[in-house]
């Protein structure tokens, strides 16, 4: 089995089979202000300080200060600390005829050193100083023989991509390199969006190339959102937060801040769109944090469900962030359809009246749950969390017309008094009521789906994108971790 060389780039390595094949030479390329000096001082780093690796950075575009106020800035270290296992060689103002000197002098380095990683930032700036491309070739030549096959340095050489172009270098490069790696950045709704392709890698069997990535506290590449959340057990226990006369906390820290730092405030109306491709259990991590606040706050929660969800998945998975069977019992509610395979005995359980089955006015499904919605308030003394989802509410109480818009508005300036909170959930099947809901509700989130990765952003108020993560070390089980 072919050794690999781990980046230091959190989940990379996971996605690549542990790292890059030793001894080979990787072309790093995109635009600018894409990461590529950071991954490079990333994957320098990480072999000096967790691999006993030592390193060579060559610069041919910025001073070597510069370049450690970066890896401060980024990679979280005083300035003050010593580099002994790193190299820095600065060459920002090498002419062409120095060329053939600065490649003995970083072989000469390398060797001096045992170095086993090296970084060439950038072979764009190194190429620009030949008057020929075959010199540039010649010089990429001896990288790849002397550097990388003869001393087996892994080697990263940074390639710059003007704005605008497709082609990669002086067109050589791609072609001796071992493995290729294209970074991109581009705006989504004016959001700013960052995405790696590996387009090719010796030996590695890839079951995707594109990904999102995040510069945010280091290079960090987000592997495709994970429906099975297997680490459940190894979780810490979840607490409930305090809120304050004018807010409910979310149950998670990056959502409360969204919110200015305290959660949602008290009377607000949300609309949660989940995008094409968006799974339950991407909506579930953002709000289960807030339900299990709610119910060990000793507050109420009453739900509308999706279609096909059953009252035992949902209290299966509030189990494992409240285990207490009297809160479900005495604090909760759901509103299903009648069905065989449902216990009616079950307190938290309330039966709607089905519009295929037998003829009724809407409003009586909508007396139902106020119904079911005020007797939880008054029984508890305190308010209620709300989640609906549309498609469901839309076909047994609202329809889509004049009586939604007017059910909608009413519920918004009823709860805004009330200071519940409400959460309503849309698919893409509730065009339409998504329309309404985005026009009167106080506030409207999306998550999508996007190189496998659930992101996440708010439409009002807005936000950067974020992106949904599963994260043991945590009682909310989950991280947003924005985009820059």
């Amino acid at each position: 089995m072919e050794e690999r060389v781990p980046t230091g780039i959190e989940d990379l390595d996971e996605i690549i089979e542990g790292g890059f094949p030793r001894g080979s030479l990787i072309l790093l390329a995109g635009n600018p202000g894409t990461g590529k000096t950071i991954f490079g001082m990333q994957f320098l780093y990480h072999g000096t300080k967790n691999c006993g690796e030592k390193g060579v950075y060559v610069s041919f575009a910025e001073s070597k200060e510069t370049i450690i106020n970066n890896m401060s800035k980024f990679l979280g270290f005083s300035t003050d600390e010593k580099f002994e296992d790193v190299k820095i060689l600065d060459f920002t103002t090498v002419v062409e005829k120095g060329l053939p000197t600065v490649l003995e002098m970083i072989i000469q380095e390398i060797t001096l050193l045992n170095a086993k990683r090296l970084v060439i930032d950038s072979f764009s700036a190194m190429a620009q100083a030949c008057k020929e491309p075959i010199e540039a070739r010649s010089i990429l030549h001896n990288i790849f023989t002397k550097l990388v096959r003869q001393m087996g340095c892994t080697t990263l050489l940074i390639v710059e991509v003007p704005s605008g172009s497709e082609k990669l270098g002086v067109s050589v490069e791609e072609f001796v390199a071992d493995g290729v790696i294209l970074l991109k950045k581009s705006f989504y709704n004016d959001m700013l969006l960052r995405e790696i392709e590996i387009q090719k890698l010796r030996g590695t069997r890839l079951k995707q190339q594109k990904f999102l990535f995040t510069l945010s506290k280091g290079f960090h590449v987000f592997t495709p959102f994970n429906t099975k959340n297997e680490e459940i057990e190894n979780c810490p226990k979840f607490e409930a937060q305090r809120g304050t006369k004018t807010h409910y906390p979310s149950g998670i820290p990056e959502l409360d801040e969204i919110f200015g730092g305290n959660g949602y405030p008290r009377g607000s109306s949300v609309l949660y769109e989940l995008g094409e491709n968006v799974p339950h259990e991407a909506l579930d991590a953002i709000i289960l944090p807030t339900i299990a606040n709610f119910l060990l706050r000793d507050r109420g929660f009453i739900i509308v469900p999706p279609i096909g969800r059953g009252p035992e998945e949902i209290k299966e998975k509030l189990m494992s962030f409240v285990s207490d069977e009297n809160k479900f019992n005495q604090q909760m509610k759901i509103l299903v359809f009648p069905n065989p395979l449902v216990r009616e005995d079950k307190p938290y359980i309330v039966i709607w009246k089905d519009p295929l089955i037998e003829r009724l006015d809407p409003i009586q499904n909508l007396n139902l749950y106020l119904e079911k919605s005020m007797g939880l308030a008054n029984t508890l003394g305190k308010n209620v969390l709300h989640v609906l989802n549309v498609d469901n509410l839309t076909f047994l109480v609202w329809g889509t017309g004049p009586m939604a818009f007017s059910a909608v508005g009413r519920s918004v300036v009823a709860n805004k008094y009330g200071k519940d909170l409400m959460l309503y959930v849309a698919t893409p099947s509730s065009d339409k009521m998504i329309r309404i809901l985005a026009d009167i509700l106080n506030m409207h989130f999306k998550l999508e789906e996007k190189d496998g990765a659930i992101i996440f952003y708010g439409k009002k108020p807005k936000t950067p994108i974020y992106v949904v993560e599963h994260d043991a070390t945590r009682g909310c089980r989950v991280r947003l971790t924005p985009i820059m």
